[in-house]
This record gives structure tokens, C-alpha cells and sequence, in this order.
């Protein structure tokens, strides 16, 4: 039997036409070859886009998934890997859209209660607005990028994938307390480094 490796060697357009249809006709096995030749090139694609490993990992997963759920209406009027590009072009900008609007609203987030106040931005522009600024999205990424690992782990987890607080104490082996701490910090890291570009 021949190796995934060899598979995805050997795979020429005609053999990804044949496996394409296999897949439409309930032969799950046959989309497994296609996984193994794209998703190297998937990865390094959206990696490009989002700079970082973690994601990069779980948005390639999501781009086969969604295109093993899309492919039975896929007509074949572009190459099979155009497609594919294309279901990853669009789950990387989804992505970069939540993160950057998640960030935004989390250093607008009002106080839960006395000992969490945190100096509030001033008046200023709708998320919706400032995201229209092309540079905006590198600034924020990069003061993301900024933060102590605890920190930018801890937000990550919270806005980005919108985890409760118990559970990224689990994931990040940290109690409760200490994960709060973690996001009050970053909360007020990023306003400090954003506010000049959101007056």
C-alpha cells in the first residue's frame, strides 16, 4: 500500500478531479489525500496572515473542515486548491476582523466592580469605525504581541476564543485569581498602548 507521502506526490489534477467526485459520492477515505497535500500550503498561508503558530494550527483545521462540508456543492469550475485557497483567504480575514474587534471592545469594557476600575478610553469613533483604518489592525496585533506570555496567553484565550475564566485557569495550570490578574493587566496594558490611535 502506498505511503500518505507517496500520495501526495503523485497527485496530479486529474487524480484530484477523481478524488473530488469520490468524496461527493460518500467515499470519506478519498478526501484524506487532498488533506495531505494542501494542508502544509494552508498552514503556511495562513500563518502569513495571522503570525502566529497556535492559530495557524487550529484555522487549518477549520479550513478542511468547512471545505469537507462544502465540497458536495463544489461545481469544479476552478481547480480544486483555488478553492481551497480561497475557504482560507476568507476564514484568516474572519479571524483578523474578531480579533481586532474582540481587542477593541475588551479595552472599552466597562468595570465589573470597584477594585477592577481601569481608566476608561475617551469619547471616540464606533469599533466599527476605527477598524476602517487600515493601520489599526497592525497596531493591535502588535501590542497583543507586547504582552507578558501569561498575559497574552490569558487574553487570547479569553476574548479571542472566548473561554470562561475557569477554564483557561485549567488550560494555563493557574487558579482563578491569577488569571484575572492576568487580564486586568492586559486590559490596561492595551488601552495604554492603544488610546493614542482610538481618541
Amino acid at each position: 500500500m502506498r505511503s500518505a507521502l507517496t500520495i501526495h506526490t503523485e497527485l496530479n489534477p486529474l487524480d484530484e478531479q477523481e478524488l473530488v467526485a469520490r468524496v461527493q459520492r460518500g467515499d470519506t477515505e478519498a478526501f484524506n489525500p487532498l488533506v495531505y497535500k494542501y494542508q502544509q500550503k494552508i498552514y503556511n498561508l495562513i500563518y502569513r496572515k495571522v503570525r502566529d503558530r497556535e492559530t495557524a494550527e487550529d484555522l487549518c483545521q477549520e479550513v478542511f473542515l468547512k471545505a469537507w462540508q462544502a465540497l458536495p456543492n463544489f461545481k469544479g469550475q476552478s481547480v480544486f486548491y483555488s478553492w481551497l485557497y480561497q475557504i482560507a483567504v476568507n476564514c484568516s480575514i474572519d479571524f483578523l476582523r474578531k480579533r481586532d474587534r474582540n481587542i477593541v471592545f475588551a479595552c472599552e469594557e466597562l468595570p465589573q466592580n470597584a477594585d477592577d476600575c481601569l481608566p476608561m478610553l475617551q469619547t471616540q469613533p464606533s469599533p466599527c469605525q476605527i477598524l476602517e483604518k487600515e493601520e489599526l489592525g497592525h497596531i493591535i496585533r502588535s501590542a497583543v504581541h507586547r504582552l507578558p506570555s501569561g498575559q497574552r496567553r490569558a487574553f487570547r484565550l479569553r476574548y479571542l476564543q472566548d473561554l470562561p475564566i475557569k477554564e483557561i485557569a485549567a488550560r494555563l495550570s493557574k487558579s482563578e485569581s491569577t488569571v484575572k490578574t492576568y487580564l486586568y493587566h492586559a486590559r490596561k496594558r492595551l488601552q495604554a498602548l492603544l488610546l493614542p490611535y482610538l481618541q
